[in-house]
């Protein structure tokens, strides 16, 4: 009851399903080291289809009732697993380097008693990262996908434009660094990006900025600084190149203001060139947007219906759904780039104009 009243308080729909919950499964990697995981099922429903999630951010509170509870109400199994190095699984946490111990866990789900012969993964952000790393070599049990605010590399957001994101960097090695309990997902949202901020704005030389953070240096935030976005460090961490590789339907959110959406939008066009109808829904989001986290799970439940379940009765006609911030509502297309759209160079303008004509000669404008 306590966790159907935690999904209702997120804002989401309680399935029909009363759900039971295995805790500390022990998922064994390639090296020896031990992975746990939490595994959510539907009450009396026998080897249902199975929804997988890998998390740095946790495997209980929010992520628990958001990523297992809400889809076991449903009718799905949900595993939800702590990845290497946080929140009880074994190792040390090395960003970014997912795809041994993403296949490790999937070969093991496969051979549960329990698996039903198909499953998916569901996730934002790093959630969505992990589903490209293995999504080419998952086998033909993988079904669908269901990512947000993600892509399959995060190469050049880390260098956007060819300038390192020193705030964005910051803002994540120090979430990671602190995420080690159910409730600390809340503190720090807020906290993080407060902390990158003082000690981006400190004047200290960039490789002490981590420690004045976090309180202690970081390895991925110091691999960062040395590792431009050509080095072979990326080349592990990047899948942009299997991407046309992947069978399973994939349904993509995305924000309008979200840091990943310019790779994510490339994602796509790779699918399609491939010969793959991918879902892409782009709203007025950010990355860490709640209202996009809340509607997701509900296009998750509904991809999940139709691609596990065999029951496409709520999908969308149209593959892609824009919202239109101007005209301030949502509209539907068959593809993107929408058929019949054409560019266009705008300039910027006095006092905060936007216009196709050239700029008129004017005093510099300013802002702080």
């Amino acid at each position: 009851m306590m966790r159907r009243l935690g999904v209702t308080a997120l804002g989401l729909r309680n399935g029909p399903h009363r759900v039971t919950v295995e805790r500390d499964l022990e998922v064994p990697a390639a090296d020896g080291v031990t992975l746990l995981a939490d595994r959510y099922a539907p009450a009396g429903v026998e080897r249902a289809p199975t929804v997988l999630v890998r998390s740095p951010y946790g495997r209980r509170g929010p992520f628990g009732l958001m990523c297992g509870q809400a889809f076991a109400s449903h009718g799905f199994q949900a595993v939800v697993q702590s990845v290497r190095g946080g929140f009880g699984s074994g190792g040390v946490f090395e960003a970014l380097d997912e795809r041994e111990d993403g296949l490790a866990t999937i070969e093991w789900l496969k051979a549960q008693p329990w698996f039903g012969g198909t499953f998916a993964m569901h996730g934002p952000s790093y959630l969505g990262y992990v589903q490209w790393a293995v999504a080419a070599e998952a086998g033909p049990e993988l079904k669908a996908l269901s990512m947000q605010v993600t892509a399959s590399t995060f190469r050049d957001a880390v260098n956007v434009g060819g300038t390192f994101a020193l705030e964005s960097a910051l803002i994540w090695v120090d979430l990671t660094a602190r995420m080690k309990n159910s409730l600390s997902g809340i503190t720090t949202g807020i906290m993080s990006p407060r902390r990158a901020r003082r000690a981006t704005l400190s004047g200290l030389p960039i490789a002490e900025l981590d420690r004045l953070a976090t309180g202690r240096q970081q390895s991925f935030f110091q691999d960062l600084l040395v590792n431009g976005p050509d080095t072979p460090f990326w080349d592990k961490r990047d899948f942009s190149p299997t991407v046309s590789q992947v069978t399973a339907p994939v349904n993509m959110t995305g924000g309008w203001y979200d840091i990943f959406l310019p790779w994510q939008m490339k994602d796509y066009a790779a699918l399609r060139a491939a010969g793959q109808r991918p879902y892409l829904t782009i709203g007025p989001w950010f990355h860490a947007d709640q209202h996009m986290m809340r509607d997701s799970v509900a296009d998750s439940i509904t991809w999940f219906r139709a691609h596990l379940l065999d029951d496409p009765s709520e999908l969308r006609e149209q593959a892609v759904r824009l919202f239109i911030t101007g005209a301030d509502e949502w509209r539907e297309f068959p593809d993107w780039p929408v058929p019949g759209m054409r560019e266009e160079r705008w300039h910027l303008h006095p006092e905060g104009a936007l216009s196709p004509d050239s700029p008129p000669a004017s005093p510099p404008d300013t802002y702080r």
